[in-house]
């Protein structure tokens, strides 16, 4: 018995390695559309999608694909995957995208995939022009200093130096706001004294 439990321990890992990675799940999933291929893109999403795009009309599933085909940039770059506990993965992605005018503009995509069965599938996409703050560079140190310092109403504005010296102090912790809740904690009565 013992033995069997030790076995079924190491096997564990090996079955989740054996699930492909999110990144490499919408790899898959891009080539699919870039190709014009719907049926190796619904091998890589959720039942749930399947069947709804298993119930449309031959001239729906066409025009889905041609509107997926011309939205999604060419290729991509993967810059960050966050695996979340409860089943979901995120990927933060961008791409060249040529539209009006052949004119090449980055694309920014975030791309939701969902665990079924072991197995991560493309749930849902998002691409825009705009980049998403999860890819935002990190502000300079002074920079974030100097926006952290807001002016007292009817205050002189203040003028943020490319150069601090001293260290930026911190005065005390600010009283947690008072909020009262049809049930309050101890916590929340003392911050309401």
């Amino acid at each position: 018995m013992r033995l069997r439990a030790i076995a079924l321990l190491l096997l564990l890992p090996l079955t989740a390695l054996a699930a492909e990675a999110p990144d490499a799940v919408y790899t898959k999933f891009h080539r699919a559309a870039m190709a014009g291929n719907l049926e190796e893109m619904l091998k890589v999403s959720p039942a749930k999608r399947r069947a709804e795009v298993q119930a449309m009309s031959q001239a729906s599933k066409d025009a889905q694909l041609q509107i997926a085909k011309h939205l999604l940039p060419r290729g991509f770059q993967v810059h960050r995957t966050t695996v979340q506990v409860d089943g979901f993965a995120f990927l933060h992605l961008s791409g060249p995208w040529f539209g009006e005018g052949n004119k090449p503009v980055t694309m920014y995509g975030v791309v939701r995939l969902v665990q079924e069965q072991g197995e991560w599938k493309v749930d849902e996409s998002h691409w825009s022009t705009q980049r998403p703050a999860e890819l935002a560079p990190p502000k300079p140190a002074a920079a974030a200093a100097a926006a952290a310092v807001k002016p007292a109403p009817g205050a002189a504005p203040v003028k943020p130096s490319a150069y601090t010296e001293t260290p930026v102090r911190k005065l005390g912790e600010a009283k947690p706001e008072c909020v009262y809740k049809p049930v309050m904690t101890a916590r929340d009565l003392e911050n309401c004294k």
